[in-house]
């Protein structure tokens, strides 16, 4: 089996072709190579491995263009089987199987992390991986992870997923923090307890300590809550 390199792409194909009035195994190898490279994102970074057809086949010429199919509807990381059709007045229909290694720039932690531990540009690695071999949720843009909060512990060497991360914490249960509500324009403000943790903009519990009555308030920023009437 030879290998060739296209841009961002590395196919394998077999050199092997029937020869008289048969099908050429080559012609039909070009056309699912075609066939997947066009529904691959551009620039992205693929491997294709084709598996050969039998040599012993002797399919008859198609006279109109091959009709190339995925069986599943779509191209997927991973294993695919693909059809190949021939219309012509001596149709066929014939099965290959192709391998799809799809690779992404994904963030790898450098050092362990603990939970509520927050996660800084230098913990982060950028690392080429097979894709079809990582959990979705993979995180791709560090943007996503910087200043988030480790949702668990995460040792180091881990890909990053969007389930190992959340936002900061940055009212704590038990603490006191101030409310503010506002009704007509007017702003009130009381002394509260947090019930429970909170992210900004997330809705926690607050115990009014002023009238010891729970209410529901938004986070805006630590210590400090907001209700609207």
């Amino acid at each position: 089996m030879n290998k060739r390199t296209v841009p961002g792409i590395l196919m394998l194909a077999s050199q092997l072709a029937w020869g008289g009035t048969f099908q050429s195994a080559q012609q039909i190898q070009d056309s699912i190579n075609q066939f997947v490279m066009s529904t691959l994102e551009a620039g992205g970074k693929y491997e294709i491995n084709l598996a050969p057809p039998d040599p012993r086949l002797q399919l008859p010429n198609c006279e109109q263009a091959l009709q190339v199919f995925a069986q599943t509807g779509e191209i997927k990381p991973g294993r695919n089987t693909v059809g190949v059709r021939c219309y012509g007045e001596k149709g066929w229909t014939i099965y290959s199987t192709v391998l799809l290694k799809s690779f992404k720039d994904v963030l790898v932690l450098n050092k362990s992390m603990l939970r509520n531990d927050i996660i800084r540009h230098e913990h982060l690695n950028v690392e080429t991986r097979d894709a079809g071999l990582l959990p979705q949720g993979y995180i791709t843009d560090v943007n996503e992870a910087v200043n988030k909060q480790a949702a668990r512990n995460i040792p180091a060497g881990s890909v990053l997923n969007r389930q190992h991360i959340t936002d900061p914490t940055v009212v704590r249960r038990g603490e006191r923090v101030s409310i503010e509500s506002s009704k007509a324009g007017v702003v009130i403000s009381a002394i509260g307890a947090a019930m429970s943790d909170g992210a900004k903009g997330q809705k926690i519990s607050v115990r009014n300590l002023s009238s010891n009555r729970v209410i529901q308030a938004v986070v805006v920023n630590a210590g400090q809550v907001s209700v609207n009437f």
